[in-house]
């Protein structure tokens, strides 16, 4: 099965993270990129895509290290972004989304999406973290070997130049 489509209520989760909402009372522009920046070490592990949905004036849709970032224009709200890409993306993805927001948790739940509040992405988040590391961490500590780069003739001939005569 394919990985699901998470889809972020943006300024939601910044105002629930405690770490990102100190960042936004000095600067709410890196509270954005920090997010971004968090979920990008993700993505690959745990999501085929993530989209963060932010409130904004002018409408833009952009890639940003791997995450597809949405400013809504003046006239719609990230709410109402995320619930037309859930309802959309719904018909053949597994989607996923990230609020602490009630009413848009049962908008969302009602078209099928998993939802997650600003907590549980945190414990997911920690979980995965987890989970990397103890894939990424056992070949840490043995370092790059042959074997994870050769093929198996190349290993054969390699293991006849170093024991001539034996099999």
């Amino acid at each position: 099965m394919n990985l699901p489509v998470l889809i972020i209520d943006g300024y939601n989760i910044i105002g629930a993270w405690e770490d990102l909402q100190e960042m936004k009372n000095r600067d709410l522009g890196s509270a954005r990129d920090q997010l971004i920046s968090i979920m990008a070490g993700y993505r690959d592990w745990a999501w085929n895509r993530i989209i963060i949905v932010f409130d904004g004036q002018s409408y833009a849709w952009k890639e940003i290290e791997g995450i597809e970032v949405v400013f809504t224009g003046s006239r719609e709200t990230a709410d109402t972004m995320i619930e037309r890409l859930a309802a959309g993306l719904g018909v053949n993805h597994q989607v996923e989304v990230a609020t602490s927001d009630f009413a848009e948790f049962r908008a969302v739940s009602n078209l099928g999406a998993k939802v997650y509040s600003a907590s549980s992405l945190k414990e997911k988040l920690a979980e995965q973290k987890e989970s990397i590391r103890r894939i990424t961490g056992s070949r840490k500590r043995k370092g790059l070997m042959l074997n994870d780069v050769l093929n198996r003739a190349a290993l054969e001939s390699l293991n006849k130049l170093r024991r001539p005569g034996k099999p």
